[in-house]
């Protein structure tokens, strides 16, 4: 199995806004058993029975959360939790980058440790199709592959990336081609072809091989990181080690580009290969896609699908309305709308336009409504 995990925790979060903001986004937002999405993936990370740490890279100014969330652990899970506060965003590349050069620098395997990435927000299930799935990729990885996992498409969506397989590997297939998001009619003809797979944002690979490929393909990202591992200090916070703060790490940080890892390494390198995911994967990026979540839970009511932890809620003559809010709400003669109430701000939507928030949300940023966000 992997060597080690690093879990992606930086995002600022704006298609499930308002509940989701700046400062608490969508990884930190309760869904199951009153965990939050970044819990869940903490105790599957954990879950796949590695020997070594789970890393959570997100920034400084989440860092009290995320400590917050590995409090809840028992005492012998958070141990193996560490975390690396980023001084400022710069994409996912620089991210990897960081918390592949401390594992290089520490890692008893050094540059032949592997490690998967996950991102903090996704559901994923069941554990048992996702731990063979890794296995899987680990095999792949060890073989000298960056390694990403793609996921069946269902429907000819718009809103993803997409991987084209090629040659069929042991474990899995080498990567053909990235493709961007597509428009609809490309959308079903990569559903019909029955060889393009959602792209997950999730990888697996040897952390020597990433830092040599970054340098290869990104030299002005990948040089800034040589050796940084051993100039970051640690401390502890609780049962929480809080790993590469100090001034070397932000000078690194001030001078570097901001990328993804797609961008940066996955699209150019020719020693990419894919898994097919045999697990569920919902990146939850709507709130029709929440809406649809707490259905199946059950959290419903006979005029709307309502959370348990809504205040109250009083419906008269509506239905198949969706209520997520921090205050009493009531509705009358109303169908099919979205009402979220949190963070003192309220959105309504009718349902099906959710991929509209994200307009809304750039709307206040040109009006200057930072506050808002």
């Amino acid at each position: 199995m992997l060597d080690h995990v690093c879990i992606l925790a930086g995002g600022s979060g704006t298609r499930l806004w308002p509940a989701s903001n700046s400062t608490r986004p969508k990884q930190f937002l309760p869904l199951q058993e009153g965990k939050s999405l970044l819990r869940l993936t903490i105790e599957r990370a954990l879950g796949l029975g590695m020997n070594g740490d789970v890393l959570i890279i997100t920034l400084a100014e989440q860092m009290e959360e995320i400590v917050k969330e590995c409090a809840a652990l028992d005492e012998e899970s958070a141990k193996r939790v560490k975390v690396i506060p980023e001084p400022a965003a710069r994409n996912t590349a620089p991210a990897i980058a960081v918390a592949a050069e401390y594992i290089r620098s520490y890692a008893a395997e050094g540059r032949e440790a592997t490690t998967a990435v996950l991102t903090a927000d996704h559901l994923i299930r069941p554990l048992e199709a996702f731990r063979e799935d890794m296995e899987k990729a680990d095999a792949l990885a060890r073989e000298g592959f960056l390694v990403t996992f793609g996921i069946p498409p269902t429907r000819p969506e718009t809103g993803y990336g997409y991987i084209e397989s090629g040659e069929e590997l042991d474990h899995g297939y080498r990567v053909r081609s990235f493709r961007e998001k597509p428009n609809a009619e490309t959308a079903r003809t990569f559903l019909e072809q029955g060889n393009y797979y959602w792209n997950s944002g999730m990888f697996a690979f040897r952390v020597g091989l990433y830092l040599d490929e970054l340098r290869r393909h990104r030299p002005d990202i990948g040089e800034l990181f040589v050796g940084l591992g051993e100039k970051g200090g640690r401390r502890k916070e609780q049962l929480t080690e809080i790993l590469m703060e100090g001034a070397e790490v932000e000078k690194v940080y001030q001078r570097s580009p901001k990328e993804s890892i797609d961008y940066a390494v996955m699209e150019h390198s020719d020693r990419v290969a894919m898994v097919a995911a045999t697990f569920e994967w919902n990146d939850i990026g709507s709130w029709e896609e929440m809406c649809d979540l707490y259905a199946e839970a059950g959290s419903t009511d006979s005029e709307a699908n309502v959370p348990t932890d809504t205040p109250e809620f009083v419906g008269v003559d509506s239905r198949e309305n969706f209520v997520y809010s921090d205050i009493p709400v009531a509705l009358c003669g109303v169908d099919d709308l979205m009402v979220v109430q949190k963070n003192g701000v309220l959105l309504i939507a009718k349902k099906g336009s959710g991929q509209k928030v994200k307009q809304v949300v750039n709307e206040l940023k040109s009006r200057g409504r930072e506050e808002l966000l």
